[in-house]
């Protein structure tokens, strides 16, 4: 290469956003959110997964990030992405028609009851939720009001964390 010439820099053109799928250690999950973090983006999934497998790296779109923020209190994981992302609009979950989403698949549900930390999802029999869906966006009126966390199924229902814990952690 001449001195002249400027050196090919391959950049990603991949946006992250919130339902894309995500790996850590032999697990995986998805991004329940994307929310503004100090002075950046970050990522919100279910700290569980990070727990089971004992890691708090994990990657998404080709990029490595790493968990930097797990709260005391709520089965959430926030970690800062250096990459382009689109943010998630949050909203307040009400009961009614619902669809859980990820970059996989989409599954109507509908929200039974809600508190300011918890939503309860009622699940269709027949297609419930599997291995590495843990942290699917909860979706009404085109906000996420919440991340999947668990499901039983016996019953066919679902326990989501609220957008609104989400917004607590943004606000300390």
């Amino acid at each position: 290469m001449g001195s002249n010439q400027i050196p090919k820099i391959k950049i990603s053109k991949t946006v992250i956003r919130s339902g894309d799928q995500f790996i850590a250690g032999r697990s995986g999950g998805v991004v329940g959110a994307i929310i503004p973090w100090r002075s950046g983006f970050a990522g919100v999934a279910p700290a569980h997964i990070f727990q089971q497998v004992g890691t708090r790296e994990l990657r998404v779109g080709g990029i490595t990030c790493r968990v930097s923020y797990i709260p005391d209190d709520a089965d959430l994981a926030f970690f800062p992405i250096p990459a382009p992302c689109q943010l998630t609009a949050l909203g307040k979950p009400h009961p009614g028609d619902a669809e859980l989403v990820n970059a996989r698949h989409s599954i109507a549900c509908r929200i039974s009851d809600s508190s300011w930390s918890i939503v309860y999802v009622i699940l269709p029999p027949g297609d419930l939720p599997g291995p590495g869906d843990s942290g699917s966006a909860l979706v009404q009126d085109e906000r996420v009001v919440g991340l999947l966390l668990s499901i039983n199924m016996h019953t066919c229902r679902g326990t989501a964390v609220s957008a609104e814990m989400i917004e607590r952690e943004i606000g300390k």
